[in-house]
């Protein structure tokens, strides 16, 4: 028997669409255990568990039999407990975490046949873009891309962080409606605004030169499109920035609204963003969250 722990994780990171992911102290937890009768099963608690418990099939349980199916192997069935921290559908990385899970822990039992590139790739493929499922997998600020056919997806180093505010609303978005809410096409000085912007955040954060991140955290590409999806966004925004937040971004898709803040002022400002969604009408919850610098890893009994 062995457990996978896999982070959340906040993808874009305001103007890095597609390309940026941080990873997060928040956990989903895979306890495996191979059955003899070659059927599944799934005992889930914690976040979204009623859609999960006693099901014989699926995110993570598809995930690892599709490796065992690219080793020529069959499945041989898994008593599958879930405990999850992660919210569903809530641009955590919910989703990431289960593949990214499923592919781990198959691969432990296969006796570690695949390396992280691999993994790294297959769990690529199975969600469709890497920006999660890298720092899932590795941890830490990601930048993800696939270049001829591989995904890499190196650290970015960072000299400081700001405090960070995970600010989740009780309602889901789901990311096929976010994508769809995307123009097909952007301008040039869109492309060109985005471009100096994630230039910017990035230097920011390796050089240590946090206040610039008030400039650097906008974004035109997504967030624009999908702020209509996410009621009470504006003015969640503007409590934020109003008690010491040098900016808030879109997590993934969304709802989440992750507050970048001025060291001392987490507290304050995790208040304000719930504070301002109630006052929206929506019920929330916000907290502090650290930075997961370790990824997946594995416990053995």
């Amino acid at each position: 028997m062995l457990t996978v722990i896999v982070p959340a994780t906040s993808a874009n990171l305001g103007p890095g669409f597609d390309t940026l992911g941080l990873a997060l102290s928040l956990y989903n937890r895979f306890t495996v255990r191979e059955r003899s009768d070659g059927r599944n099963l799934t005992i889930a608690r914690g976040e979204g568990a009623e859609l999960l418990d006693g099901t014989p099939d699926n995110m993570v349980l598809r995930a690892a039999k599709s490796l065992y199916d690219t080793a020529s192997l069959p499945f041989p069935g898994w008593e599958l407990t879930i405990t999850s921290e992660i919210p569903l559908a809530r641009g955590l990385g919910s989703s990431a975490s289960a593949v990214v899970g499923g592919l781990v822990a198959a691969n432990a039992l296969l006796g570690d046949r695949f390396d992280p590139s691999e993994i790294l790739a297959h769990a690529s493929a199975l969600e469709g873009h890497p920006d999660n499922v890298a720092p899932a997998l590795m941890g830490g600020l990601r930048v993800a891309l696939e270049i001829s056919g591989r995904v890499i997806a190196p650290p970015l180093g960072f000299q400081a962080l700001p405090e960070f505010v995970m600010a989740v609303p009780e309602f889901e978005l789901s990311t096929d409606l976010a994508r769809k809410a995307l123009p097909d096409v952007i301008s040039r000085q869109d492309a060109v605004y985005n471009i100096a912007r994630v230039t910017l955040l990035t230097t920011a954060l390796a050089s240590g030169q946090l206040e610039w991140l008030a400039d650097a955290l906008s974004d035109r590409l997504h967030e624009p499109y999908r702020r209509a999806l996410v009621p009470g966004m504006d003015a969640v925004t503007r409590a934020a920035l109003g008690e010491g937040a040098w900016g808030v971004t879109l997590s993934g898709a969304g709802p989440t609204l992750l507050g970048w803040c001025r060291p001392g002022r987490g507290a304050q400002v995790a208040e304000a963003m719930e504070s301002a969604w109630r006052a929206e009408g929506v019920a929330a919850r916000a907290r502090m969250i650290s930075v997961d610098r370790s990824g997946t890893r594995i416990e053995r009994e």
